[in-house]
């Protein structure tokens, strides 16, 4: 019994499941304004999440062209209030994680949601070996951080609260609005 799917069906997967992908980003530019920035992972931590200098939005139909914006502090302009209006979900953001001593950079898209251009905290080691066993644990928590806020995403997208999740994203971009007019 052959078990391997056909190309095309695979294909169809891939295009037709990376909505996931630009609502989690979509979510998390949502779920940092919304709480201050500030996000409390249990065990790993209370940390700073922000939306950096560049956000891409997209249509999911693919018949409109995309919207990305770069320098400053995209995720407050104006044009990126206008794309979510439009419909469009974050393709591709840039984040800053920040906690009391570190700060990690990194950008993230929607079709894989890895992690892109990664700056890690500065490291201040006696020693080679030290330092790259810091490196690593960072580059550890990182993952672990990214990882956790899309289990959460998920647990709320696969749950019957996420029509109130919805409601709260509208009411998001209302107030958005109503701080840019």
């Amino acid at each position: 019994m052959d078990l391997t799917l056909p190309l095309e069906s695979l294909r169809y997967l891939q295009t037709n499941q990376a909505f996931l992908g630009r609502e989690f980003l979509t979510w998390l530019w949502y779920h940092t304004e919304s709480g201050r920035h500030e996000i409390n992972l249990g065990e790993l931590g209370i940390y700073k999440l922000y939306v950096d200098d560049r956000l891409v939005l997209s249509s999911s139909s693919g018949s409109a062209h995309e919207q990305a914006l770069r320098g400053g502090t995209p995720a407050y302009a104006a044009e990126a209030l206008v794309a979510l209006q439009s419909g469009k979900l974050v393709h591709e953001a840039k984040f800053i994680l920040q906690d009391n001593e570190r700060q990690w950079m990194w950008s993230m898209r929607a079709d894989d949601l890895s992690l892109r251009s990664v700056r890690l905290p500065t490291v201040q080691a006696p020693d080679a070996s030290t330092h790259m066993q810091a490196r690593i644990a960072n580059t550890q928590l990182l993952v672990d951080v990214v990882e956790t806020l899309f289990k959460r995403y998920l647990e709320v997208r696969m749950s019957a609260k996420f029509t109130e999740e919805l409601q709260r994203i509208q009411d998001w971009m209302l107030s958005k609005h109503t701080n840019l007019g």
